[in-house]
């Protein structure tokens, strides 16, 4: 086996459906997916909880850019997380490699090798071939080929309708799905680049697309946490948008102020971007903060947050009063 061709993930990020927060005890009893393996744990700066990963075999058909047909046979790696004991991820992932085998191995062979998918593609040159089926995934997955949809969610159901959650969340949000794709950039004048480059796409209210270029194969190996961090974020970003604008529309029936102060007693502290990622993923947290800003639009959200909370407050005081006078 050669260099992976291209590593292949999606992120489903959503919120735990409990009413509060949970413990680290909790957390890792909710994570323990796999009997006899331990939930990996991390208490600063922010609670992370990670599942063991499990392997889901795969025999299918992969999306290519050039519409060659090309084969994957393996293994997905996949797991579930929580963050600040309050949001919950499914991650699955595989890297994609040229197969050296001219026929199909027994399954023994492909469980050894956990989250590798083994290729058969036509295309001879390594690089073109990493950049048709890193477009195709991104670009052109359906039914019919490689569904890493299919099994992230699964597992983020799974984990949601664990019986120990009483399945009544402080607000209500849906889930965003990230894909991304992942390869060593082509080198630069005959050297190797010395910055990682990001693509980040919305394809719509809760799709998104990723495509990142590292400088070296090993750079590879924190990709995925990279990925994992980044959809927490743009979750955030998306769900309090989404409930600010949702405040926005006026109803005799809800209470504003009961509907965002949930929001900011337990999802705003949430927000550290990068706390959890590889210092090598430095440049790509950088970039992201420059342009589109994410942090930017994070303080302007949580400010707009905090002044409707103010202002409908305010109006509670002053209603309060009037019917005292008026008695």
């Amino acid at each position: 086996m050669g260099d992976p061709l291209v590593l292949l993930g999606e992120v489903r990020t959503a919120l735990l459906p409990n009413s509060g927060g949970l413990a680290a005890r909790e957390a890792a009893a909710v994570l323990s997916l796999l009997p006899g393996r331990r939930v990996s744990m991390r208490e600063r700066p922010l609670p992370l909880a990670i599942s063991p990963t499990s392997a889901v075999g795969v025999d299918c058909k992969l999306a290519t850019a050039s519409q060659k047909e090309t084969r994957a046979v393996g293994t997905v790696a996949a797991h579930a997380l929580l963050v600040g004991g309050r949001v919950v991820q499914s991650s699955a992932c595989s890297t994609l490699v040229r197969t050296s085998d001219k026929d199909r191995r027994p399954w023994s062979h492909y469980l050894t090798r956990v989250g590798t998918l083994e290729v058969w593609h036509r295309m001879t040159d390594d690089a073109s071939a990493a950049v048709d089926l890193t477009a195709g995934f991104l670009e052109k997955s359906g039914r019919n080929t490689l569904d890493l949809g299919s099994i992230s969610d699964r597992l983020l159901t799974r984990v949601r309708t664990d019986r120990r959650l009483d399945q009544q969340p402080p607000v209500r949000s849906g889930a965003t799905r990230l894909r991304w794709a992942a390869r060593v950039a082509p080198p630069l004048g005959g050297s190797v680049r010395g910055r990682a480059f990001i693509s980040l796409r919305l394809e719509d209210e809760t799709t998104r697309s990723v495509l990142i270029l590292v400088p070296t194969v090993r750079d590879l190996e924190v990709v995925q946490r990279f990925c994992e961090d980044l959809a927490v974020h743009d979750w955030l970003l998306s769900m309090l948008g989404a409930a600010l604008s949702d405040a926005d529309r006026p109803s005799a029936e809800r209470d504003t102020a009961e509907q965002l102060a949930p929001l900011l007693e337990q999802l705003v502290h949430l927000w550290m971007p990068g706390a959890h990622t590889s210092s090598r993923m430095g440049d790509l947290w950088e970039r992201l903060e420059k342009d589109p800003g994410f942090t930017r639009q994070w303080t302007a959200q949580v400010g707009q947050l905090r002044d409707r909370l103010a202002v409908a407050t305010l109006e509670a005081l002053r209603s309060s009063k009037i019917s005292t006078i008026q008695w």
